[in-house]
C-alpha cells in the first residue's frame, strides 16, 4: 500500500500548486475604490487652489462635478464587473472540482478494472523482437533468392558465414562449395571452406579439411588460418612437438590481436611453461582484463624488469628459464639467445643447468628468423 501513499500525496501536491492562484486570487482593491481615493484627493486640491485663489467656486463646482460623472461611469462598470464576476467564480468552481474529481474518479475507475496487486509479467512471455529474428527473416529471404538464382556467387558468400555461426554446419559447407565454384579460389575462400568442413567433423581435420586449408596456403603462404588449422592437424596426428613449433612460428608472424592470442592459448596448452610471466592475484587478474595491446605492454614490461634483476644480481635456473621462454614466446629471438648465453655463463657449475638450458636452446633454434615468418 506504500505506493498508493506516494502516488496519493503527489496528486494532493499537484492540484495544490495548480489551485493556489485560485486559493489567494481576489483579495486586491478594486478600481472603484482607487477612483474614489484618487477624487478625494483631488477635491481636496481644487479646495485648496480655491482657497489661495488659484480658482473661482465655479471652476472648483465644474470640476468636482466632472470627477462625479467620471466615479458614476465607473461605478456602472464596477457593477456589470462584479456580475462577471459571478460566472468567474462559477467557472473557478468548476474547475476546482475537476482538478480534485478526475484523480479522485480515475483512482476508483484503475480501482476496480485495474490488477495493482497482480504481479509482472515474466520477460520470457512478453512480446519482443530480438534481433535474431530480424536475421532469421534476412536468411530467409536469401535462401528464397538462392533457390530461385542457384547461380549467385555473391549471395552464397553471404549466407556461409551466417550459416557456420548459427551452427548450421552441413549447409555452411554447401555454401562454401559452390562460392567457390561459382567465383573462384582465394586464399580466404579455400580456408572458410576448411574450416567449415572442421566444423562439420566435429573438430576433426579430415582429408578435405587439409586439403583445402593446404590449397590456401598453396595461394598465400602467409595465410595464418589455415596454417593454424594444419598445426592443429598435426597434434591430431599425434605429432605434439611439430604442432607447437608450427605454432610458434604463427605467433611470430603474428601482430598483437585476438588471432594472436588464440594461437598464444594453443601454445601455452601445449607447453604451460611457455606462459608469459604474470603476477598472480589481482594484479595477474587486472592484467589479464586488459585491452589486448595494454596486456601485452604489461607483460613486456614484466619481462624487461625480470631480465634487468637477472643482469644485475643473478637468479636461480627456474627465473632464467622464465625469461627466455617468455621471449621465444613474444617472438623475441636475438634477445632470447643472448638471455641464454648470459643464463649459461650465470649458472656455470650448476649441474642442473645445463640440460635445462640445452632444452630452451632447441626451443630457440625452432624459431624462425624475425621478419621471416613461415
Amino acid at each position: 500500500m506504500s505506493i498508493w501513499i506516494v502516488i496519493s500525496l503527489l496528486v494532493v501536491v499537484a492540484v495544490l500548486v495548480t489551485l493556489w492562484p485560485f486559493i489567494v486570487g481576489g483579495r486586491s482593491a478594486s478600481p472603484l475604490d482607487h477612483a474614489i481615493r484618487f477624487y478625494e484627493a483631488r477635491k481636496a486640491e481644487l479646495q485648496r487652489q480655491r482657497d489661495s485663489g488659484e480658482i473661482s467656486d465655479t471652476d472648483l463646482e465644474s470640476a468636482l462635478a466632472e470627477q462625479g460623472r467620471a466615479l458614476i461611469a465607473l461605478g456602472r462598470v464596477e457593477t456589470q464587473a462584479s456580475s462577471d464576476g459571478g460566472r468567474l467564480v462559477r467557472r473557478k468552481a468548476v474547475a476546482i472540482l475537476a482538478m480534485i474529481g478526475l484523480p479522485l474518479l480515475s483512482v476508483a475507475i484503475y480501482w476496480k478494472l485495474g490488477a495493482p496487486a497482480l504481479p509482472d509479467m515474466p520477460l520470457a512471455s512478453r512480446k519482443v523482437e530480438p534481433r535474431n529474428l530480424d536475421i532469421a527473416a534476412a536468411l530467409q529471404k536469401i535462401e528464397a533468392h538462392l533457390a530461385k538464382n542457384p547461380n549467385d556467387g555473391r549471395g552464397f558468400e553471404v549466407v556461409a558465414p551466417v550459416y557456420l555461426r548459427a551452427g548450421r554446419f552441413d549447409d555452411a559447407v554447401v555454401a562454401y562449395r559452390r562460392v567457390v565454384e561459382l567465383l573462384g579460389e582465394t586464399p580466404a575462400r579455400m580456408a572458410d571452406l576448411g574450416e567449415s568442413l572442421v566444423a562439420q567433423a566435429n573438430g576433426v581435420i579430415n582429408a578435405d579439411a587439409r586439403q583445402a586449408f593446404e590449397r590456401a596456403i598453396a595461394l598465400d603462404s602467409g595465410m595464418a588460418k589455415a596454417k593454424f588449422y594444419l598445426a592443429i592437424a598435426r597434434e591430431q596426428d599425434g605429432d605434439k612437438a611439430g604442432a607447437l613449433e608450427e605454432f610458434r612460428r604463427i605467433a611470430t608472424a603474428l601482430p598483437e590481436g585476438p588471432a594472436r592470442m588464440r594461437v598464444m592459448d594453443e601454445i601455452e596448452r601445449l607447453d604451460p611453461s611457455a606462459k608469459a610471466p604474470t603476477p598472480g592475484g589481482e594484479a595477474g587478474q587486472a592484467i589479464a582484463n586488459l585491452p589486448p595491446a595494454e596486456r601485452a605492454a604489461a607483460i613486456r614490461g614484466m619481462i624487461d624488469a625480470l631480465e634487468a634483476r637477472l643482469e644485475q644480481s643473478g637468479g636461480s635456473l627456474g627465473e632464467w628459464q622464465r625469461l627466455v621462454r617468455a621471449l621465444i614466446v613474444t617472438g623475441e629471438r636475438e634477445r632470447a639467445t643472448r638471455a641464454l648465453e648470459r643464463a649459461r655463463k650465470a649458472l656455470e657449475g650448476n649441474v642442473e643447468a645445463g640440460p635445462a638450458l640445452d632444452e630452451l636452446a632447441k626451443d630457440l633454434a625452432a624459431m624462425p628468423e624475425q621478419g621471416k615468418g613461415g
